[in-house]
This record gives structure tokens, C-alpha cells and sequence, in this order.
């Protein structure tokens, strides 16, 4: 550069300064960029202003034009005016790529407000005035820049970017960022096996891997800005949002399972988790994978868990599994009714041991892999008894069998009970009305008797009366014959009552004889159809 510079135009600074007092506004800052221009000698100034986006500035004047629409002009694609605003010290280019072209030098002043850079002034020097560029141009240069930053902060030409900024830069930034964040996981997101969907709060993809596109159906590009409700079933939309919802705000979210719609109708459900990476950035990262089928065996063997708990709930006998270690696995209702537990209150709880007495279930399991007893892991019925959880010591028939694996090992253990109370009580019962019916007929056998010998000794006592009383009436008084015939008419008599009482048996009494045999009681089985005794005690049975 020579040594020789103009003279300072302090008079076009004055005038700069002149025209900032009078407004801020785009005409005035137009004019004020034009006069600084004059000032330094330029083929033209441009005043930059930074606003909420550290990474932009916005072109707010220049001298060449009145109206520059407030160009976004990004630093990274501007490096010389990066560092004079990063460095707050005058910069100047010329030549090379992005930069002046050959004969041109941009001087880049730094606009500072204390020490934060909030603009700059670039100045473009052409021809002669490039090569007289030097220490006076930058005085000026920095009292320009001052003269603009006293006013940038306030002026009315910022309005309509700050607004935009406000409206529109700020969600560009916060897009742009959460862009970068996603470019540094795409890698893991491609390369994952399960499918990945990035979605904002609105629930709008943002990027999709190729996993997830298998499972939907969807091309990524082709569901990218719109919502991933319409993949999703009506009925399953407020559980979505919530949890989008959840993992923006990076609570916890466990596994849930979705439907989802895929392009051929198809409704598959996933399980889907959350993974937590790019909350700060307001976007959600969920993971699923297909687990259709595996919900169906899920359905399909639930449904057979409960058919078989109905068919073993509605067995009379109570049925108890357990496995090697002893804990019981299955009880069913009867098992509660006949032993007085709940099923949630000893299934994985208690061992099956305390339902017998010391040593007997070891005997059990002894009875089991013996031969004697049906061999080949079973028991055939024995009886034993079980203790309830009153203590009581109920009697059972019980038969048991081990279960294998596929291997031929031993897992469990299955007992079946029949409850023998009722059973034991019906043959006391039983054996009861047996020694009822033995005694009714020994009755029965005995009143025939009694009234059989009293029809065959009838008549020959009748005979043996009637010729005693003819031979009384042939003999006279004083016959030492009479006493004799008298006692035998007397015992025969006697012989009648007996035979009439064995005539009116009813019932069958017994009373103690000679010899310790018993004898029918004639007074006893007849009582009911004899008067009561008088006064005296006696008996009138005549």
C-alpha cells in the first residue's frame, strides 16, 4: 500500500452522525451509509447487525442501495467478517475464493457495544483507493463503526428483523440444531435392527430408519413432515401423544405396545420403547419391532392357561404341583376347599411338605419312583392324611405321578386328593344301620319264634289241663292224690301265662342267664301289652 492517504472527510462523518440523529429508520441509515463511504474513500459500505442468531447477520444498509430486504447473510460462508466480529479487530481481504476479486480490498470493522460484537462495517475499496487503503482508512473506519453501534441497538430499520427473528429465526435455529444432533446418531439409527422413528412434539416424523420402513410399509421420504398419528389406530392415539409427550420432557417411558396401520391395511402390533438422546433438541426417538405374532401366542396361550385352571377348578379331587425343590405351583379350588389355603397365599410361597406330617412326604416321593406301587413315576391310590391350616388332620386317598421334560428329567411333582371324610363318615353309617338291620331281625326271628312256640304249646297245654281238672272231679277230698294233681293243674296254669306272653312278644329284649348267655326278658319284650303295676308294685296280667 503507498504511503500516501487522503486526508481524513471528517465533514462526511459529521454528516453521517447528522443524518442518525434526525431517525433511524431504512432511508436514514442508507444516507448515513453513503456518507461513511465518502468519509473512507470506498466504492461502497455495508452495515451488518447480528441479532438473536450468533451464527447469521443480517445486511441492514447499504450505501448502493436503499432497499437490501434484510439479507441473512450465514458468517459461516463469510469468514473474514467471522473474525473481525469474534476477534474485535479490523480485518481486511482481497482476492482468493468468497472474497473481493483482484484491484478490491474489504476492510471489515467490528461494531461493538462494550465488548460484545453486535454488527460490523464492511468497506470495499476498488482500484486506486484499494491500494492507498491504510492506517487512516481504519480511524475512520473505527470512528464509523462507533458513530453506527451508538444507533444500531435502537434503530427502527432492525424492527422488521428482530420481529422476524422473533417469528421465524429462532425455530429455524432450534431446527437447525436439532438437525445437527440427528447427524450425528443417523449412523446408529441406520444400523440398528429395530425400527427407529424421530418425531417432534407435534408428533410429526423427522427421520425414519430403514427398519422401520420394512415393518410400515412407508418410505421414509414419503411420511418425513407428516404426523405418525396416521399410522397409528384411533384407539391408540392418546396413549401416543402422552408418550411423545413424556419423552420430550425426558420422564421415564416404559415399553408400551402400539398398533400400527401398515400401507396394505395391515394392523401389527410392536412394543415400543424410548430412547432418550434428543429431548434437549425437542424431538422423541422411539424404537419398535414387530411383535404380532409372538401377542397372538401371548393371546392364544393365555387362553389356554385359563381353559385348563377351569378344567382343573372344576375337578371334585384336589390337584397339587410342585416342583423338586417342594414349592407349590398349582392349587386348585378343591386343594383350598379340602385344605383351608388360598392358592395366592401358598403358590411360589410355601413347600408342599407342610401339608403332611414330619417324614410323610418324603415317604410320598419314596412311593412314587418305587415299582411296588404303579411304577414308572406314579403312585397308585394310598391312604394318608393331610394337615389343614387349622391343623386338622384330614384322611385322603392320594395318587401321584412325576413330570418329565422333554430330556427325561424330573420337574415337578402332581398330586391328585380325594377327600375320604365324608366317605369314612357314610361307612360308619353304614356299618350302623348294618348292626340295626342284624338287631331288627333277631327281632323279627324272635317274635316269630315266640309267637310259633306259643301256637304249638297251646294245645297240648290245653290238653294236659283238661284231663288234670277231669281227674280232680273223680277224686274225693280226702284222695292223697289231690296235693300232686292240684300243683301240676297250678304249674300248667303257669305254663298258659308263659305261653301267653310268648304269644304278645313285640320287641326284643334280652336279659342276663346262667353262664353269662342271654335270654329273651318275656317281661320286657311284652311290657307294652301288659297293665302297669298297681300300687303294690304287682302286676295284674289277668
Amino acid at each position: 500500500m503507498s504511503d500516501e492517504s487522503p486526508p481524513p472527510d471528517l465533514d462526511a462523518l459529521a454528516q453521517a452522525a447528522q443524518v442518525l440523529s434526525v431517525g433511524t429508520g431504512e432511508s436514514q441509515l442508507h444516507a448515513a451509509a453513503e456518507h461513511v463511504a465518502r468519509a473512507l474513500g470506498a466504492a461502497s459500505v455495508s452495515l451488518l447487525a447480528i441479532l438473536a442468531d450468533p451464527d447469521a447477520a443480517y445486511l441492514v444498509a447499504d450505501s448502493e442501495e436503499v432497499e437490501v430486504g434484510r439479507t441473512r447473510l450465514p458468517l459461516a460462508q463469510y469468514p473474514h467478517v467471522q473474525r473481525a466480529m469474534e476477534g474485535g479487530e479490523v480485518t481486511f481481504t482481497g482476492g482468493g475464493d468468497g472474497a473481493p476479486g483482484p484491484g478490491e480490498v474489504s476492510a471489515v470493522f467490528p461494531v461493538l457495544i462494550g465488548r460484545k460484537p453486535v454488527g460490523a462495517l464492511v468497506a470495499r475499496f476498488v482500484g486506486e483507493a484499494a491500494a492507498r487503503a491504510a492506517e487512516a482508512s481504519i480511524s475512520q473506519g473505527r470512528v464509523a463503526a462507533a458513530v453506527l453501534g451508538i444507533v444500531l441497538r435502537g434503530a427502527r430499520a432492525l424492527d422488521p428483523i428482530r420481529e422476524r427473528t422473533r417469528r421465524v429465526t429462532l425455530p429455524d435455529v432450534r431446527e437447525e440444531r436439532r438437525g445437527r444432533a440427528l447427524e450425528r446418531y443417523r449412523a446408529f439409527i441406520d444400523s440398528a435392527s429395530d425400527g427407529i422413528v424421530v418425531v417432534d412434539a407435534t408428533g410429526a416424523v423427522l427421520y425414519m430408519n430403514r427398519a422401520a420402513e420394512e415393518v410400515t410399509g412407508y418410505a421414509r421420504d414419503g411420511l418425513a413432515g407428516k404426523s405418525i398419528m396416521q399410522l397409528v389406530p384411533e384407539a391408540f392415539r392418546a396413549t401416543l401423544e402422552r408418550q411423545i409427550a413424556r419423552a420430550i420432557a425426558a420422564e421415564p417411558v416404559d415399553n408400551f405396545d402400539l398398533e400400527l396401520v401398515t400401507t396394505s391395511g395391515d394392523r401389527i402390533t410392536v412394543s415400543v420403547a424410548s430412547i432418550a438422546i434428543l429431548s434437549e433438541h425437542e424431538a422423541a426417538i422411539f424404537s419398535f419391532r414387530d411383535v404380532t405374532l409372538a401377542r397372538e401366542l401371548e393371546r392364544e396361550l393365555r387362553r389356554t392357561s385359563e381353559f385348563l385352571k377351569r378344567i382343573l377348578n372344576s375337578a371334585v379331587d384336589g390337584i397339587i404341583a410342585a416342583n423338586m425343590r417342594g414349592t407349590i405351583v398349582l392349587f386348585n379350588q378343591s386343594a383350598e376347599r379340602i385344605c383351608g389355603y388360598q392358592a395366592s397365599e401358598i403358590i411360589g410361597r410355601m413347600s408342599v411338605r407342610r401339608l403332611y406330617a414330619p417324614g410323610v412326604a418324603h415317604e410320598v416321593m419314596r412311593l412314587i419312583r418305587s415299582a411296588q406301587h404303579g411304577g414308572g413315576g406314579r403312585l397308585e391310590p394310598v391312604r394318608r392324611h393331610l394337615i389343614t391350616a387349622t391343623g386338622e388332620h384330614v384322611p385322603v386317598s392320594i395318587s401321584a405321578a412325576l413330570v418329565l421334560d422333554d430330556e427325561g428329567r424330573e420337574i415337578a411333582t402332581v398330586g391328585i386328593f380325594s377327600d375320604l371324610r365324608e366317605r369314612l363318615h357314610m361307612e360308619e353309617r353304614l356299618a350302623s344301620a348294618q348292626e340295626k338291620l342284624a338287631v331288627s331281625e333277631k327281632q323279627a326271628v324272635a317274635i316269630e319264634l315266640a309267637g310259633a312256640a306259643a301256637h304249638e304249646l297251646n294245645q297240648p297245654l290245653t290238653s294236659v289241663m283238661g284231663y288234670a281238672q277231669v281227674l280232680m272231679r273223680k277224686l274225693g277230698p280226702d284222695d292223697v292224690h289231690l296235693p300232686t294233681l292240684r300243683t301240676i293243674l297250678e304249674e300248667a296254669d303257669r305254663m298258659a301265662a308263659i305261653v301267653r306272653k310268648l304269644g304278645s312278644v313285640t320287641r326284643y329284649e334280652t336279659k342276663s342267664y346262667v353262664g353269662g348267655a342271654q335270654i329273651i326278658d318275656l317281661e320286657r319284650s311284652t311290657q307294652e301289652n301288659f297293665p302297669p303295676p298297681d300300687e303294690t308294685g304287682k302286676r295284674n296280667d289277668r
